[in-house]
């Protein structure tokens, strides 16, 4: 494991009265938005949003940045389970999906270092039969997954749902994307993905509308 395995999310502990919960960088957003939250893994997680069902018929945009994401150095051809294996370069990957589906991807693992990335990255994920439609006005990027730009930013496009790619803890009823990016660029994102979302009748989505 990585020398900065006390960073990872999950190692947070009760002490003293306190309760640790992880936000995701977009959580105020959800919250403006209208949406319940629930505990789950350790992160406060928007699970419904008022008017979902609705904006599912176009384009939903959920928050997933509660999955867990570790970077491989070097990237492995392949991983064990049910994570989700991005390969950035040749030198580096993420494994993506629940705590339990890292771990058992990460674990067997030799001469690779592990980085828990789970609180540095978020993940925006683009569902619904407009998807594609929003995809294409946030990035010119195709032929997915590629990172690149997506809205003047750089980020990683992720397809799932369609090809049997997605990991453990979620279940995409339409082919949609995944947005990755830097956990700093999360409000900006959202903004813009949300606008394009918009346009088409879509908009915040809970995780359980999935």
């Amino acid at each position: 494991m990585s020398a900065l395995e006390f960073l990872s999310v999950s190692t947070a502990t009760d002490d003293r009265g306190f309760h640790p919960l992880a936000r995701s960088c977009v959580e105020r957003r959800f919250r403006d938005a209208g949406a319940t939250f629930e505990e789950r893994a350790g992160w406060l997680v928007p699970v419904s949003v008022p008017g979902e069902r609705d904006r599912l018929a176009t384009v939903g945009i959920a928050d997933l940045s509660h999955l867990a994401k570790a970077e491989l150095r070097p990237a492995p051809e392949a991983i064990e389970g049910d994570a989700l294996l991005y390969r950035i370069s040749p030198r580096r990957a993420l494994a993506i999906g629940s705590t339990e589906a890292v771990a058992t991807a990460t674990s067997p693992l030799r001469d690779t270092t592990t980085i828990d990335m789970t609180g540095a990255l978020g993940i925006l994920a683009i569902v619904g039969p407009e998807a594609g439609t929003a995809i294409r006005r946030l990035t010119h990027l195709h032929d997915f997954p590629k990172g690149g730009e997506v809205a003047h930013v750089t980020a990683h496009v992720l397809q799932v749902g369609d090809r049997g790619q997605s990991p453990a803890g979620t279940d995409p009823t339409d082919a949609g994307f995944w947005l990755v990016f830097a956990q700093e660029l999360g409000d900006y994102l959202f903004e813009v993905v949300v606008d394009r979302a918009a346009a088409l009748g879509g908009g915040p989505i809970g995780v359980d509308a999935l």
